[in-house]
């Protein structure tokens, strides 16, 4: 057997096992995967700052992008622009981190679900009554 029909068989199978696998992987539906209280316990003081800046700049665009006008449906976006509204973000930092500190059997369950506990609600409670403006 010549050296290039061998390198061409080879390539040719290679190929074909790489769809084949490619396919497979494209084909299976994945589930979110949001940040937990797990990882958010192991980061670094910088990426926690980051994660929280992050969800500031989406709640930011979201704000600019609605105007005047209501947000319909089941939107959580008003909440957020209401409830971290003028709060630092190392503030918000420390009070996820607080949170997930005074409910350990919650670090499974998303950041942004502690961020909205932690931050978001206190702030609409004292507000009267949270109503969005």
């Amino acid at each position: 057997m010549n050296r290039p029909l061998v390198v061409s068989t080879f390539g040719g199978l290679v190929l074909v096992m790489w769809l084949a696998a490619w396919s497979v992987v494209g084909s299976a539906e994945r589930a979110p995967e949001l940040l937990t209280g797990e990882l958010w316990g192991t980061m670094s003081p910088d990426a926690k700052v980051a994660f929280v800046w992050g969800i500031g700049n989406l709640v930011e665009f979201e704000r600019s992008q609605a105007g005047s006008a209501p947000v319909g449906g089941k939107s959580f976006i008003p909440y957020l622009v209401k409830g971290l509204a003028g709060k630092p973000i190392n503030e918000v930092v420390r009070q996820v981190d607080a949170y997930y500190a005074a409910h350990p059997d919650q670090v499974k369950r998303p950041v942004v679900d502690a961020l909205f506990q932690a931050v978001v609600l206190p702030t609409l409670k004292a507000d009267k009554g949270g109503k969005i403006k």
